[in-house]
């Protein structure tokens, strides 16, 4: 085959494929062509530009700082979202929060085993955003993976881990303790009882793990529940120059925790778990987050990370 019949027979294989829409088998049938010639002919296209794709980036969308802060940190997605408000907290949760609910909605298999932190207003407003899944289970089961009693916890934790468990058909299981229990040996003699036994064991079958990121000063949710520590532990997180947490389990900047084990008298998932888990989903924003995010990044915690502009470009610098 001469070069000019050659490039002739690759300009029509293009030509039917990309701007008449056939099937590679119906290109195919329709020339007498093997399947295998097809593919390598399109491939070759692309390879000498003889069809040349370009990728229209509406306005609004930072594929380019996602894919940066992607190699940066290591993680496997970075989502960035424009608040309507930036710089406006509410705003970015929000933002946030809807993005959330359709990487959710468009990346979960019933298979999924979930486990959320249940003191987190972005999950809170990623719920919010979510719709019903009516007619089929979307998960096997909702885990929290933070206990919620607490003055006003056992309402706000059940009701954001049931709402979520609900929307997706599936059973939810709530841990009944404090975030923070009095000292380490109460927190031992609650991880002894059968009901919080039952819901820690099943940190072990999460396939998909949803957490907000806090800095050092608890949120208002945390303070209104009354689930956080005294002046006197959070003097003490500082001096060890811890810069955020998960799920109540503080690092420093580089996300090494702070506490030992023996320290600790939360009762919740712990960072080095976190790690073993396939999927974790870390929502938050504002640029008051950046230190806490960047520690939980550099610490490996994440795996997908959703965030609003501003703090995405401070953590790129």
């Amino acid at each position: 085959m001469s070069q000019i019949e050659e490039q002739r027979l690759i300009t029509k294989i293009a030509s039917l494929y990309y701007e008449e829409g056939l099937k590679q088998s119906e290109i195919s049938a329709q020339l007498d062509l093997s399947q295998s010639f097809i593919s390598r002919a399109l491939r070759r296209a692309l390879q000498e530009g003889v069809v040349k794709i370009s990728v229209m980036r509406l306005q609004g969308l930072h594929l380019e700082l996602e894919t940066q802060l992607q190699r940066r940190y290591g993680v496997r997605q970075v989502i960035v979202v424009e608040a309507t408000e930036p710089g406006n907290d509410e705003s970015i949760k929000q933002a946030i929060g809807s993005a959330a609910a359709h990487y959710l909605e468009t990346s979960l298999s019933p298979q999924d085993h979930i486990g959320i932190s249940s003191w987190s207003s972005t999950i809170r407003a990623m719920v919010g955003h979510l719709h019903a899944q009516p007619g089929k289970q979307a998960a096997q089961e909702v885990v929290q993976l933070l206990g919620g009693v607490g003055h006003k916890g056992a309402f706000e934790a059940t009701l954001l881990t049931q709402r979520l468990a609900t929307l997706l058909n599936c059973p939810a299981f709530l841990l009944p303790s404090q975030s923070i229990e009095q000292s380490v040996q109460s927190k031992q003699r609650i991880m002894q009882m059968e009901e919080v036994k039952e819901v820690l064991q099943r940190f072990d079958s999460i396939t998909l793990a949803i957490v907000g990121i806090g800095d050092l000063e608890p949120s208002q949710l945390l303070r209104n529940s009354g689930n956080y520590y005294t002046e006197d532990m959070l003097r003490l997180l500082a001096e060890r120059g811890a810069v955020g947490d998960i799920c109540l389990r503080y690092f420093d900047a580089q996300g090494k925790p702070v506490l030992e084990e023996d320290e600790e008298f939360v009762v919740s998932v712990a960072l080095p778990k976190l790690r073993s888990i396939h999927r974790v989903l870390g929502l938050a924003g504002g640029l008051n987050k950046v230190q806490a995010i960047r520690g939980a990044l550099k610490g490996g915690y994440l795996d997908i990370l959703i965030t609003d502009l501003d703090t995405a470009q401070a953590l790129n610098h």
